[in-house]
């Protein structure tokens, strides 16, 4: 199956989990296209590092160890609301899902095995770029 090719501008992310190391191969495919990446393991490096990067984009698990991704996804909607957020979360639930749009995430991809690129992760964020 062919991949769809990676955004051609380059920007700035900021991907949000408690258990970052396994997320490498989602830091790694910002790399390999030239995206400035930061990384938080909780709400409160989240909020300076979205503070003094200004990302374009955020990667956020909604089930963080510290506290819910809700509550961090409301602090950054309300802080920078010009900032696409992606939800990648483990647990496949409508219901969450729907609430995370609903708050204000642009898309949802579930997390694949560990240091993988989860699938349609490419389309998705063809379309967040799109928009920027």
């Amino acid at each position: 199956m062919e991949q769809d090719a990676p955004p051609s501008t380059p920007g700035r992310v900021l991907i949000i989990d408690d258990q970052i190391e396994s997320q490498r191969a989602i830091i790694d495919f910002f790399k390999d296209i030239d995206w400035k990446v930061t990384t938080a393991v909780d709400e409160r490096e989240a909020i300076l590092e979205l503070e003094h990067k200004n990302p374009n984009l955020v990667l956020l698990d909604l089930v963080l160890e510290r506290e819910s991704g809700f509550e961090v996804l409301t602090r950054i909607r309300r802080i920078s609301p010009e900032t696409k957020v992606i939800i990648i979360s483990q647990y496949f639930d409508y219901e969450l899902i729907k609430q995370a749009i609903k708050a204000g995430a642009i898309g949802f991809v579930q997390k694949s095995e560990v240091n993988s690129v989860p699938s349609g992760f490419t389309s998705l964020l063809q379309g967040a770029v799109d928009t920027l």
